[in-house]
């Protein structure tokens, strides 16, 4: 059976900590995940300000907001738009969460984070508090495991101490 173990850590830094000690233990990537905020993608409202630069990366970075939120490339406005999206907290997420959040539907998910908190086995009042400490500027780690092998991720939970550690044991 499935045994999902999250916490919230400081921040972005300390999560990468978590998860370097993680796969070092021999936790494959795939069943590790990540949520952080990702600050830098919210502010797009000045987007015009690089506008003139002609370095080909520039084109690119002005919309980077979009393509983290999610957008394919049909529904995705032309480069260089001068009204920009209203996003008010942009999320990087990483790992068997993004599977559960739905891939394109990650700019429209604050109910879907934490509503996919709550379909790994969490309860619905700890994942509302996880989502409150990810718009804090908090990190949260989830590694997808099972009783035999979590004596290799619990160690490194305790080590780093998260807040709000939980472990839920799931069925299916």
């Amino acid at each position: 059976m499935p045994l999902f173990i999250g916490g919230i850590f400081r921040d972005r830094s300390q999560a990468g900590r978590v998860i370097t000690a993680l796969l070092d233990a021999g936790v494959p990537s795939s069943e590790i995940s990540l949520a952080v905020r990702e600050a830098s993608e919210e502010d797009v409202n000045e987007r015009h300000d690089i506008g003139n630069e002609t370095v080909e990366y520039a084109e690119l970075a002005v919309h980077s907001a979009w393509e983290r939120l999610g957008w394919q490339g049909g529904a995705r406005p032309a480069y260089r738009d001068v009204i920009s999206p209203d996003i008010e907290f942009a999320l990087l997420a990483a790992g068997p969460l993004c599977i559960a959040i739905g891939g394109a539907q990650l700019g429209a998910c604050s109910g879907g984070v934490v509503g996919s908190m709550g379909n790994f086995g969490f309860p619905l009042d700890l994942a509302k508090q996880w989502y409150n400490h990810l718009i804090d500027g908090r990190a949260w780690v989830m590694v997808r495991t099972d009783e035999r092998s979590a004596g290799r991720v619990r160690p490194i939970f305790e080590k780093y101490n998260p807040e709000l550690p939980a472990e839920s044991l799931r069925r299916w």
